[in-house]
């Protein structure tokens, strides 16, 4: 009996070390930030796990249901009330609706997720995911689909981002009652840059005349517009023929040593041609489809080219409606065992395959 009874203290022990260090990782916040070397700060929920965000969603609407959130469980409060944010979050908590009346966590606009295969906070295994699933640092500029034009820059609350054709590089001729009605993204310093996930391109800083430090993107300084209202506005596209979104750069350059420059994508992903296309088709259907993911973007997405990229953009589209990017009217596409940026491990398969030359 006195065995008996030592050994289920013994189990109530095992069982208190083991769920109350998880208990005490429990946060006060909804959404607060953590960090790993690799990937540095990024937003996690009151459990210390790994957040997400999943481009396909519009805004503040999932599209993750059924087996898709039994894979990427939405964070999920009883109530709008309820979320607490970390000061060091810069971004815009809310909530949106979802299908079975749930009220899900969005961060600018984009409904937040847990990855079932994290198992640990600092694990970020869902990242990268599919080429659509990503982690969501505490960015200074991300890149977010609008309806009305596409894939383009935010700042750091989710509110779009502008040119001005008149500016030169690295300088601006925005003052005064123009910068009042569009007022430049700025930061503290340069250091204090975060760009987003899915970001190719140069970022810089320059001092306006007043000695705020305004942010640039390819050397084109960055404003908001004084007349957009809330996230998801793009109300100064167009105006005056010399105000623009600014879309992220499409494809640019990768290189390695052994097979020097090529194609990749806006997230970093190395892309490949296929031999048995020909100009404008894609001949890679089936398991080949399934081993070699086609390299997608919106209908009202703009084509950009990163720098020392002089060939053609362009894109197909495929018999399930996706708009296929082609270069030089060859489509291009992922390889499913490249794990990471850099890598390049579809060169040369079957003998077929190769990365995209620019």
């Amino acid at each position: 009996m006195v065995k008996s009874r030592r050994f289920v203290l013994f189990l109530l022990a095992v069982f208190l070390i083991s769920v109350i260090p998880a208990m005490a990782q429990d946060s006060e916040y909804t959404v607060t930030l953590g960090k790993t070397d690799a990937l540095g700060s990024f937003l996690v929920g009151p459990n210390g796990m790994t957040l997400y965000t999943y481009p396909p969603d519009p805004l503040n609407k999932s599209v993750c249901n059924d087996k898709c959130a039994e894979a990427w469980p939405p964070l999920t409060v009883d109530s709008a009330d309820a979320i607490k944010v970390d000061e060091a979050v810069p971004g815009t908590v809310g909530t949106a609706t979802r299908d079975d009346g749930k009220l899900q966590v969005t961060y600018n606009g984009q409904p937040l997720y847990y990855w079932y295969k994290d198992e640990k906070p600092g694990d970020t295994t869902g990242d990268r995911v599919g080429h659509i699933w990503w982690i969501v640092p505490p960015s200074t500029v991300a890149a977010q689909h609008l309806p009305t034009v596409g894939n383009v820059l935010v700042g750091p609350k989710g509110m779009t981002l502008y040119m001005f054709k008149k500016d030169t590089m690295d300088a601006s001729t925005c003052v005064d009652q123009c910068a009042t009605n569009w007022p430049p993204l700025t930061v503290e310093s340069a250091d204090a840059i975060v760009p987003g996930v899915n970001l190719q391109g140069k970022w810089g800083t320059f001092t306006r005349a007043d000695g705020s430090i305004q942010v640039t993107y390819n050397g084109w300084p960055l404003y908001y517009f004084a007349k957009d209202a809330a996230i998801g506005d793009a109300t100064g596209e167009g105006v005056g023929e010399n105000w623009y979104t600014v879309a992220p750069e499409t494809v640019a350059i990768g290189k390695t040593d052994a097979l020097g420059e090529f194609l990749v994508s806006n997230d970093g992903g190395t892309l490949y041609t296929f031999s048995k296309d020909t100009a404008g088709v894609n001949n890679c259907s089936g398991d080949c489809a399934k081993n070699w993911p086609v390299y997608t973007v919106g209908p009202n997405d703009k084509l950009v080219a990163g720098a020392g990229i002089e060939g053609k953009l362009g894109t197909i589209k495929l018999e399930n409606g996706r708009l296929q990017v082609t270069y030089n009217d060859m489509p291009l596409y992922y390889f499913a065992k490249d794990a990471a940026v850099g890598d390049t491990t579809g060169e040369g398969v079957g003998g077929v395959w190769t990365v995209a030359k620019k």
